[in-house]
């Protein structure tokens, strides 16, 4: 049976994010408020062309200039790639229009941004490509010396028998949809503060998911141990899956400091946001889908066509090629095919958006299987439903499922929206549609923790998790203080700096509550048990029958007899061999395969049902109501689960209904949070809420993900939107011009023979 949250102490109830004081006073500090002894301000020079021979680079001027302590081309870091193709400084081509040429650093910003000024660069101009189409063109240029075609990764995978399952479908259908490049839009800019000024030995303040892939991948890049690279991880203003490792400027900043023996800092500016952020770029996915006249889903064959622009970065291969796994991740098949295509342009290089571009795959799927219910007189719900997983379930891509409240989820939604008075009975230009998702809590993963306990009580945590606003290190305090008995304002986090945290990867791949969590339990765990030897002998009985609870050690049944905390740990340190009470922890996944996702040992799973009005006449879509129901395991905040699905369901929105980076031969026109379309507070719906709690047995407290879980059921407002025009809207975001043409189509539309036939 399910644990209840009245059976404890602390999770489970509603808790205030434990920074959330020095946030909305302004006292939290971020990269961008640190200043040192001696810093200099570092600005970069970037390639005005997209693609460019360099043929001179003139910097005499700048290095005359006073008040300028370093300047540095290709010269200065021969050899030194950030990523396979990439070059830390160019050398002799460009490649995008914000290619990094060389940089400056100087006494102030001004002096830096004059200096940079006074660089002179000649280049020869070269033809550019600008689109997936172009660079596949017979007789374009190849970008990349070395390589045949501008194809950067190609993969294909199959399992199951697919020309079989197609053979026995009762129905076939295909479908395209294309995503338009979008950004991340941190509330916190790009900023890195590097001193190198020790020789061999470099620190590094800057925002980021994970200081151990910051530390590892600056050592090794910079040839440093990555002992030697000490890693500073304040607040975070936003990642989104963006700030998993270094960026560029990290680097530069770094050589800058190195060559001027003085820290160095570089901000980027609103216009360099647009050209480093490395966010999702244009996409396409050819889906064919084959069904038997009931609905059950027999084969997928999917292609996926990615513009990564200029450059590859290393990072977005991983993902890109495992996305398959998302296709029979909630629905059941018998076959699957994936080919993936990477290609080359010189627009800037492209990663993937929030959620690493799950939702773009799930919105194509979620839209093909409403087209699919359509054409065959289903329900959208009822085909769910039908191929759904449940708790037990090994799905095709052998990913095991051993909580799982989809369903749950499914029907809950439904139920509470009113699916069966409004499906196909709303009045024109209103609609309703459903979304479905999953996503994996981490992978094959670990995480370490230490839990000190001070004579007064207090526990002083350390972890190496971030907190990016999600509220990490408050579930990590609860899950802390649920262990030891105490409060969790007596918890205090440590964390944010490499030299005193413990192995942790980083938050990302939804991983924070699962493993992190797992780890800080253990060492809670084991100061717990050092604790009870002490308890123990003063109360005459055996450790095993100690209850920790409200800051006080009792026997189980005798809360009279309690003993205060705070005196059991003073008398023991202030005894005759005493010590102090110190727990250590680590969490090793018990997975027993390596391969992603299918050595995931928990998904959380969602559903979620859009309401929308259209305007005809503009194209305007209003999101009235989401309603949401997701399985999160156990909700260990259930305040911070509803948090983090209010923003999922704006950012889901924002991803699918506006936001759009618009380009003109690589370079983004709208380069700035007034003219980039986000979504805007009014315009947020009302959003209702159902937590779903299946208990994962290999969870902390039974708690699985809630990062980004919700993201992916977003796409509910794409299916809403189609149901409200009775014609399918196949490019993202739906822009109101987007929705017009829709509407044109639906009416061109009448009365011709459909696309798709039946098999």
């Amino acid at each position: 049976m399910p644990i209840k949250a009245k059976e404890y102490g602390v999770i489970g109830k509603r808790q205030p994010k434990k920074d959330g004081l020095l946030k909305t006073t302004g006292r939290s500090q971020f990269t961008d408020d640190i200043i040192l002894p001696g810093m200099l301000y570092g600005k970069i020079i970037r390639s005005p062309l997209a693609r460019g021979k360099i043929i001179k680079i003139d910097t005499k001027r700048a290095e005359r200039l006073a008040g300028v302590k370093a300047v540095i081309t290709q010269k200065d870091c021969p050899g030194i790639m950030t990523d396979l193709d990439r070059q830390l400084l160019c050398n002799d081509t460009v490649n995008f229009v914000g290619d990094e040429v060389a940089a400056v650093a100087a006494i102030d910003d001004d002096t830096a941004a004059e200096a940079a000024a006074l660089i002179k660069i000649e280049y020869k101009p070269l033809e550019a490509l600008f689109s997936i189409e172009k660079a596949n063109d017979k007789g374009a240029p190849v970008i990349h010396s070395g390589h045949e075609n501008n194809y950067a990764d190609e993969f294909d995978y199959e399992i199951g028998n697919v020309d079989e399952a197609f053979s026995v479908s009762e129905y076939v259908r295909v479908g395209e949809y294309a995503f338009n490049p979008n950004h991340n839009c941190y509330a916190e800019h790009h900023v890195v503060i590097a001193d190198y000024s020790i020789p061999g030995k470099l620190s590094i303040w800057m925002p980021n998911q994970s200081p151990l892939f910051i530390q590892k991948s600056m050592g090794g890049i910079l040839g440093i141990s990555e002992g030697n690279v000490r890693v500073f991880n304040l607040n975070t203003g936003g990642a989104f899956s963006g700030r998993i490792g270094p960026r560029k400027h990290d680097f530069i900043a770094a050589l800058l400091s190195k060559k001027s023996l003085r820290p160095v800092k570089i901000r980027c500016t609103a216009d360099e946001e647009f050209i480093v952020y490395s966010g999702g770029g244009y996409s396409r996915y050819i889906i064919k889908t084959g069904v038997m006249k009931d609905g059950t889903i027999k084969a997928t064959d999917a292609t996926y066509l990615f513009d990564c622009g200029a450059y590859w970065i290393s990072g977005v291969n991983f993902l890109h090629r495992l996305k398959y796994h998302l296709f029979p991740q909630i629905y059941h098949m018998n076959a699957l095919r994936w080919k993936e295509r990477a290609i080359y342009t010189n627009n800037p290089p492209n990663m993937y958006p929030h959620g690493a571009g799950f939702l773009q795959l799930k919105l194509a799927q979620e839209t093909e299987l409403d087209l699919i219910a359509q054409d065959l007189g289903m329900d959208p719900v009822e085909i769910r439903l039908k191929n759904a997983v449940s708790k037990g379930d090994t799905n095709l891509t052998r990913a095991h499922y051993a909580s799982c409240g989809l369903k749950e989820c499914i029907q809950k939604t439904t139920k509470i929206s009113l699916w069966k008075k409004k499906y196909g009975k709303l009045p024109p230009y209103k609609g309703i549609g459903i979304g479905c998702g999953a996503m994996n809590s981490g992978g094959y993963d670990r995480s370490a923790a230490l839990v000190k306990i001070g004579e007064d009580g207090r526990c002083s945590l350390f972890i190496g998790l971030p907190d990016m606003g999600q509220g990490s290190h408050t579930t990590m305090a609860m899950i802390a203080a649920e262990t030891l008995g105490i409060a969790t304002e007596d918890v205090d986090i440590v964390a944010g700096d490499t030299d005193a945290a413990p192995f942790d990867i980083g938050a990302f791949a939804q991983r924070g509550t699962f493993f992190t969590g797992n780890a800080v339990k253990v060492a809670c765990l084991d100061a717990k048990k050092q604790l009870a030897a002490v308890a123990s002998k003063k109360l005459g009985v055996k450790p095993s029958m100690l209850i920790f609870r409200d800051r006080k050690i009792f026997p189980k049944g005798k809360p009279g007899k309690a003993l205060t905390l705070k005196d059991v740990i003073s008398s023991d340190m202030n005894s005759m061999g005493g010590s102090c009470i110190m727990g250590r922890g680590f969490y090793n996944s018990p997975a027993k395969t390596m391969e992603p996702w299918e050595s995931t040992l928990a998904y959380s799973f969602g559903a979620q049902v859009a309401e929308v009005e259209v305007d005809q006449e503009t194209g305007i879509v209003t999101l009235i109501r989401v309603t949401v129901a997701h399985d999160v395991g156990f909700a260990i905040n259930p305040m911070a689960v509803e948090g983090q699905i209010d923003g999922q369901v704006f950012s889901g929105m924002g991803q699918i209904m506006t936001e759009e980076c618009i380009m003109e031969r690589g370079v983004v026109l709208n380069p700035s949070f007034l003219d980039y379309r986000l979504p805007r507070t009014f315009e947020v719906p009302e959003i209702d809420y159902s937590i779903v709690e299946t208990i994962d047995p290999y969870g902390p407290f039974g708690a699985k993900e809630v990062g980004e879980g919700p993201l992916v059921c977003t796409m509910a407002i794409a299916n809403a939107v189609s149901n409200a025009i009775g014609y399918p809207v196949k490019e993202y975001p739906i822009t109101p011009e987007r929705v017009l043409q829709a509407i044109q189509n639906k009416k061109k539309a009448k009365g011709n023979e459909p696309l798709d036939r039946l098999f």
